[in-house]
Formats: C-alpha cells, structure tokens, sequence
C-alpha cells in the first residue's frame, strides 16, 4: 500500500497532498472490498468522511443557472436575439427589467417561453440575480 495518513491525533484533510493520499488509499480499500466492521472498513469510512468534507470546502457543486443565463442559451440555440422575446415577455422594457433582475417572470411569460422556447418551467422560476 502507498503512503498512508496518521490520524493518531484526528484532523481535518489539511491540503491537496492529504487529500491525494487518503483518494489513494481509498482507492486501495476498495480494491480489497473490506468486511463491515472490520478495521479496513471503519477506516474506508473514515477516510470517505474527510475526502467528502475536503470536496465540499475545494470544490464547490454545480450550481443552477439563473433563469436569465437559461433564456440566453436558448435564444442562441433558436438563433434569436433578447429583442426577439419583446412579443411574448410584453414589450422591450419587460424584457430588460427580466435580464436586469429587476422584475421577475410572471407565470404569463414563464408559460410564452416554455411555449415558444421549449425551457421547461422549473428552470424559469428562479430567483433573480
């Protein structure tokens, strides 16, 4: 087995070294498929916790576009541009308050844009920026 961490006095994965390590060495215990309870397990565990927690600080998850960065990407899709929405949001100034985050979708226009874009409805009804 490579190198293993010493956890006699317990810590948090410090760095990108500790964290390659405990990867390792999980990659290790699993290849060994250790019996539950055993030794090997408590520690597959234990490791499992702290690569988690390290992921969750280092590596921020995926997070929702806004509704506005949805309508933008079908608008390319189409090949439409934002002056192409005046129609089916009410009007220009609409349109801009929307993008603005001044004024979010009204279920009116939450519908036209699933109408007339296909975006499902769910990715419209989002917070404004």
């Amino acid at each position: 087995m490579a190198e293993v961490l010493d956890f006699t006095k317990p810590h948090v994965l410090r760095d990108k070294g500790e964290y390659d390590i405990a990867v390792a060495e999980i990659d290790t215990l699993l290849d060994t498929d250790p019996q539950p309870g055993s030794e090997e397990y408590e520690r597959l565990e234990f490791l499992s916790v702290l690569v988690q927690a390290y992921e969750d600080t280092h590596f921020p998850a995926y997070e929702k576009p806004t509704p506005q960065e949805v309508v933008d990407f079908m608008l390319e899709q189409k090949g439409l541009s934002r002056a192409d929405l005046a129609k089916w949001l009410g009007g220009r100034s609409r349109t801009s308050e929307f993008f603005n985050g001044i004024r979010p979708l009204s279920i009116r226009q939450i519908g036209a844009l699933r109408t007339h874009l296909g975006i499902p409805a769910d990715l419209l009804m989002g917070f404004s920026p």
